[in-house]
């Protein structure tokens, strides 16, 4: 009987040999008709995903061939990693096999990415124990470090939330000499200036940061301030260069016959210029705050405000409340209103939402990142499958979701939300992906909908204000103290305009969302700007590709790309 290592052996050899033949179809052969490739910087020097030299066994713990974990016929398939080598650089793959109509294995989903530029290799911790012969400490050595990056760095990474610490940890092993700009007074900021109740809705495995994996004492779900303090601690652990209290100043120029940049910046009120090859913008998918615009604010006597900046729900005890918006943000400012006694907590819901339970998520998120298996490994394992395959089988899980989450679907359904699976049936992990909303976590806010506690208005929006209520476009009205917007952020893209300009951000592709092949449009890979990248997404995202952007960085700089 064939093993799980033989069947993978048998593939790979197959797979190398059609590679080899530089025959279209033979490689095509090694593929199920519906099977997907996923090409990071191997073959196109890009992230790309098509639908449709020596390769070896990677035996490495965690890494050894396995019974398939993720495919449409779990228990069905096998999975194992390999390696492989280009003249300049070593490799990594995984591939997911399946068996099809004449019981030959194939492949279903297919993923390789260059792992390290040879003789530039990641490293991986210091091992000197004497710096120049015991003449220097190690607190000189970092301060003779800062000072050089400080004056010459050769990335500016902008926005020191959990993506721009990730790249910058990343740059550093790498040998790319950066410097992180926030504008905030602390790292960690941007997370304590959110609403107090925000804890992170996947388990600890799922958010640990790049190198640092949380205390085996750590939540299960971090909260917010424990989180910022972390982000906080990260930065001095790596040893990161940060730059706070800090912000650009006028527009970024950029010199193309020197291929730097010229940035003016504002650090804690001291004018500085900097001169860096390239810049990357790590500040979120998300721009500012959206208000929607309504007729006759300035009529109404009571608040308007954003769900970002509603900090103290104590505030609203006694008060009739409505938020605007059904999303994540709406339902837990919701839940905090009625924990805080508010007279009344009424929900306004335009269109339909994506809800998921904690027990559905946490489920799927630790089999997708078993607390005990390294969090480099799950990150490869996760990212071997691409998003546009791992759409299709959510959207054909779409019957499976409905019933796993039934009771807390009737008790919404009873309180008058309307409910989906997302605009394509891809639910809410992709549309967490995608669209950075359009769903939620419930942890409790069905037993409230289904109560009375919290009212739902569905099907409609707001359009104006008299002095003491919200005027709905049915015609109706709601008496309210408070009217809290919940409903988004404007394009990432709008910001950058206005801190770059028109000219140079025009050139760039659209950052937000996913493009045909399910990759992301424009982080992470050439935005069409030279020296101009943009880095987003949650924790996992930022992990598993700070390395291929620090690969097309190094790569440049060796002159191996333009």
């Amino acid at each position: 009987m064939r093993t799980d290592s033989t069947i993978v052996v048998d593939w790979l050899s197959c797979y190398a040999s059609a590679i080899d033949s530089e025959d279209p179809l033979a490689v095509a052969d090694t593929f199920l008709p519906e099977g997907w490739f996923r090409d990071v910087l191997t073959f196109t020097w890009d992230l790309r995903a098509l639908d449709g030299r020596e390769l070896k066994l990677d035996e490495r713990l965690h890494l050894r061939p396995r019974w398939n974990a993720f495919s449409p016929r779990q228990g069905q398939g096998v999975e194992g990693a390999f390696t492989f080598q280009t003249p300049s650089a070593h490799g990594r793959g995984y591939v997911h096999l399946l068996k099809d109509v004449d019981n030959e294995w194939k492949a279903w989903a297919v993923c390789m990415t260059l792992d390290d530029l040879k003789g530039h290799e990641e490293v991986r911790f210091e091992s000197t124990r004497a710096f120049e012969g015991h003449a220097m400490t190690w607190s000189d050595v970092l301060v003779q470090r800062r000072a050089k990056i400080e004056r010459d760095p050769h990335v500016l990474i902008v926005g020191g939330g959990h993506v721009g610490l990730c790249m910058a940890a990343r740059f550093k092993q790498m040998d790319i000499p950066a410097l992180v700009l926030e504008r905030n007074a602390r790292i960690g900021d941007n997370w304590r200036k959110r609403y107090p109740s925000v804890t992170l809705q996947t388990p600890r495995s799922h958010h640990e940061m790049l190198y640092a994996p949380f205390p085996t004492t750590w939540p299960l779900y971090t909260p917010r301030d424990k989180l910022a303090d972390w982000l906080e601690d990260y930065a001095n652990q790596q040893d990161l260069v940060t730059w706070t209290n800090s912000s650009i100043k006028g527009k970024p120029i950029y010199h193309e016959g020197l291929g730097r940049w010229e940035v003016s910046i504002d650090h804690e009120g001291i004018p500085k210029v900097l001169h860096p090859t390239h810049m990357v913008l790590a500040t979120g998918q998300l721009g500012e705050p959206y208000m929607p615009p309504l007729k006759d604010t300035h009529r109404f006597q009571g608040e308007i405000l954003h769900g970002i900046h509603c900090q103290r729900a104590q505030a609203y005890t006694g008060k009739k409340v409505v938020v605007v918006g059904a999303g994540n943000t709406a339902i837990d400012i919701c839940q905090d209103l009625c924990a805080h006694r508010a007279a009344s907590v009424t929900m306004i819901q335009r269109s339909s939402t994506c809800v998921i339970s904690q027990e559905a998520l946490e489920k799927f998120a630790l089999q997708v990142y078993p607390l005990d298996i390294p969090q480099e490994v799950s990150d490869f394992r996760f990212s071997s499958i691409p998003v546009g395959l791992r759409k299709k089988v959510a959207q054909g899980m779409q019957q499976e979701m409905w019933e796993i989450d039934k009771e807390v679907h009737d008790k919404l359904r009873k309180g008058g939300l309307s409910l989906s699976m997302g605009p394509e049936g891809q639910g809410a992990a992709l549309l967490g992906y995608e669209r950075v909303g359009g769903y939620w976590l419930d942890l409790g806010g069905a037993d409230l909908i289904a109560s009375g506690a919290i009212k739902v208005k569905q099907g409609i929006e707001p359009v104006g204000f008299t002095e003491h209520t919200l005027i709905l476009s049915d015609g109706s009205e709601i008496e309210a103290d408070a009217v809290i917007m919940a409903c988004g952020f404007h394009e990432i893209r709008e910001v950058n305009k206005k801190l770059f300009g028109e000219n140079i951000i025009n050139r760039t592709r659209e950052v937000f969302g996913i493009d045909k092949e399910g990759e992301s449009k424009g982080a992470y890979r050439p935005s069409g700007h030279p020296g101009l990248w943009f880095a987003t997404g949650d924790f996992w995202v930022a992990r598993s590709f700070s390395k291929p952007l620090a690969i097309q960085i190094k790569s440049i700089e060796l002159r191996l790309t333009k």
